[in-house]
């Protein structure tokens, strides 16, 4: 079914029509189409057929886009793994998914080895030497030495126009829901989920070959994914992708809006809030006449947030719920009226949806319940791991683990989660992950990692840990260096705090509501602290949101040359800083700051004026 579309998507192309604009970079459907036929020649060259399993890692939406579409028309299953991943994650990640190759960026090559018993092709970005004497000399430098990589192999390699047919239960694509140092979760999802997904989209979305779709979400994620150069390619739509979104590129992103005419806007509710921080000069953002619709996915949409912006911007925002296990979404708030009931996640399209109590029965009209889903999306199962597959598909429903409610209309609203998944800014979290990572640290001997509820961000990973036998006092910036040497950046701890003993019931059950009052009360005094210069104390700060030492940081340090701060760091940085020092900052001051001491003046303003 999903590779038949990919393949007859060729008749409803315009080849002379854009297909990728990246960075500003364009791709058209000819080219596209071309490089997918000798990449299909290239993967049998390689030795990859139906059934084989690669694994992507690249920063490049071209390229990732390019092995996805070429992997699941011929019948490989691909994997998109975090390109930020550290060494010890991207290791453990591979040993999980042993590929049968591996698509890698040359950079991340050259920052930590892969293993040695791996098929590897290296992802190689091409020199673009400028004018001049030096572009000259870098222009003979290239021309002089034998090309190599993934594109020049592309280069010198024939098309091959022809495929073999799938099997509809083969798998089609495969995604890590959750850790990749502890026993990671990888689903695999068949060419019948994508299908019936896909089917889904056509039923609920209104995208053709005028769509021009501007996706901020990571290529890993399936929303990145699917909802970027899948379906634009089987609608024969234009994708258009930003490269690395940063959030002082969030003018500019809606300047693009009216720009490049874009007519659908893909996001998560962090970046949807961000948008709503912007001064009133850009109320009129999504006012023209090619745009159609904001969708919001990948966590709770609150309904303050929800309702500000379709007012201010007079847009209607969609809203869908779906995880990995589902392929993408399974319910869908809009963009149809039929659909729509603000502060809900709305009705499930091509599944069936009920919810069950602890024993499995079907709740009461009205009552709360463990959502259930069930259809032709469900996964096939996580890889390896039948036993977790067991207990999460029971008489073929889906246990989502999120528990809701049900209105006589059918509209379903999230009222909690029974797992114990963190969801921060739309991405999934395994707590067990960071706990393990913080008990091998000497001076902790027992942690709890748990969601502290966000406005923004949804949740925020927060910790607190008991000191081993002892040790007086947390080595804060010893054990934040130790996370940051091991996880992601969106995986550090953004608080951490220490207690002689962790609160437990007499059943021994860990006190969940304790530990967010401590941690609330640990931010609170914290901001009412005044010692050290300013500069210190920012230090102070940017450390415990990055995960380093405040003596690695300069007031020189910015986000190109900081490991972890990224947009999402970067807005913890904003909420941190408010919160330490009782301020607002405002969305110029925000959009302004990319180095330490831009922070530092803003603060310093602040702080000026409120003395004054």
């Amino acid at each position: 079914m999903m590779q038949a579309r990919l393949l007859a998507a060729r008749d409803t192309q315009s080849a002379s029509q854009d297909f990728l604009v990246i960075e500003g970079e364009r791709l058209r459907y000819g080219a596209f189409n071309d490089r997918l036929d000798r990449l299909t020649a290239l993967f049998r060259e390689k030795g990859l057929t139906t059934g084989s399993t690669i694994a992507i890692l690249t920063t490049s939406g071209v390229h990732a886009s390019l092995l996805l579409i070429g992997a699941m028309r011929t019948g490989i299953a691909p994997v998109a793994l975090n390109a930020e991943l550290t060494p010890v994650e991207r290791r453990s990640a591979l040993a999980a998914l042993a590929p049968d190759h591996v698509f890698v960026d040359q950079a991340i090559l050259d920052d930590a080895p892969l293993p040695q018993d791996l098929a590897i092709t290296a992802i190689k970005p091409k020199a673009k030497p400028g004018g001049g004497l030096i572009g000259r000399l870098l222009k003979s430098r290239a021309t002089s030495e034998a090309p190599s990589g993934l594109d020049a192999e592309l280069d010198a390699i024939e098309p091959d126009t022809s495929v073999e047919t799938v099997d509809e239960d083969a798998i089609g694509l495969m995604l890590f829901t959750s850790g990749t140092t502890s026993t990671p979760k990888i689903v695999q999802l068949s060419h019948r989920n994508l299908g019936a997904q896909i089917e889904a989209f056509d039923a609920v979305y209104d995208y053709d070959r005028d769509s021009r779709v501007l996706n901020l979400l990571p290529m890993h994620f399936t929303d990145g994914i699917l909802h970027g150069p899948v379906y634009a390619y089987l609608k024969g739509a234009t994708l258009f992708r930003p490269g690395k979104f940063e959030i002082g590129k969030i003018e500019d992103t809606l300047h693009s809006i009216y720009r490049d005419r874009i007519t659908h806007l893909i996001l998560v509710p962090a970046i949807l809030s961000i948008i709503d921080r912007l001064h009133d000069s850009f109320n009129d953002a999504f006012d023209t006449p090619d745009f159609r619709n904001i969708r919001s996915s990948g966590d709770r949409l609150p309904e303050q947030l929800w309702t500000s912006v379709e007012d201010r911007f007079g847009v209607r925002v969609v809203n869908t719920y779906g995880l990995s296990e589902t392929v993408c979404e399974a319910t869908y708030c809009g963009p149809a009226d039929a659909l729509y009931k603000r502060g809900t996640i709305g009705k499930p399209v091509g599944c069936e949806l009920r919810l069950a109590d602890e024993s499995g029965q079907e709740v009461a009209e009205g009552e709360s319940g463990e959502l259930l889903i069930r259809g032709d999306i469900i996964m096939q199962g996580y890889k390896d791991q039948p036993e977790l597959t067991a207990e999460a598909i029971r008489d073929g429903w889906f246990h989502t683990g999120d528990l809701a409610t049900l209105d006589p209309d059918g509209f379903a609203t999230i009222i909690g989660r029974r797992k114990t998944l963190i969801i921060s800014g739309g991405v999934n979290i395994h707590p067990q992950e960071i706990t393990d990572t913080l008990t091998e640290h000497a001076a902790i001997a027992e942690a709890v990692t748990f969601g502290l509820p966000d406005p923004v961000w949804g949740e925020v990973v927060a910790c607190v840990v008991e000191l081993a036998k002892g040790v007086e006092t947390l080595p804060e910036a010893d054990v934040r260096a130790h996370c940051q040497a091991r996880l992601a950046p969106h995986k550090l701890p953004r608080r951490l705090v220490a207690v002689e003993a962790i609160p437990r019931n007499p059943a021994g059950k860990v006190l969940i509501g304790e530990l967010e009052q401590l941690v609330r009360a640990a931010a609170s005094s914290g901001g009412a602290q005044a010692d050290g210069s300013l500069d210190e104390r920012l230090r102070t700060v940017a450390a415990s949101v990055f995960g380093c030492k405040p003596e690695d940081l300069r007031m020189t340090s910015d986000n190109r040359n900081t490991f972890g701060w990224d947009s999402l760091a970067h807005m913890n940085l904003i909420f941190a800083t408010e919160e330490h020092f009782g301020i607002k900052l405002s969305p110029r001051d925000i959009l302004s700051i990319s180095r330490l001491e831009h922070l530092r003046d803003v603060v310093a303003a602040h702080l000026e004026e409120t003395a004054s």
